[in-house]
């Protein structure tokens, strides 16, 4: 998708937040990203690939290793199993995602 589609989703999710509900738990293969607003808003997306669901959200103000980490061992702790991790390369979400999911693979897009 193209940034601007991407922040026009990010939009209407900051505007009708959907209920956040854990859809899948096993094997996910989760992107994980962040996307900047004018306002100085980040919204980070945890969204699951094989069945094209938004499993988490945060707002934030940046990408921080400490948040990402802390999001990453909440979905743990409702039982999701990840296999994959895939994001832009973000130092902060790359180190995150191996500390909560040792085994996961880590990779970048």
């Amino acid at each position: 998708m193209s940034q601007s589609t991407l922040q026009r989703l990010f939009k209407f999710y900051l505007k009708e937040p959907p209920v956040n509900v854990i859809s899948s738990k096993r094997n996910v293969h989760l992107l994980i990203d962040g996307t900047y607003f004018e306002n100085g808003l980040c919204l980070i997306l945890y969204y699951d690939y094989d069945i094209q669901y938004v499993q988490l959200f945060r707002q934030t103000n940046q990408e921080k290793f400490k948040e990402i980490k802390e999001h990453l061992l909440n979905l743990k702790k409702l039982g999701t199993q990840l296999y994959s991790v895939t994001c832009d390369g973000h130092k902060s979400i790359m180190k995150a995602a191996s500390k909560a999911y040792p085994n996961a693979i880590i990779k970048d897009a």
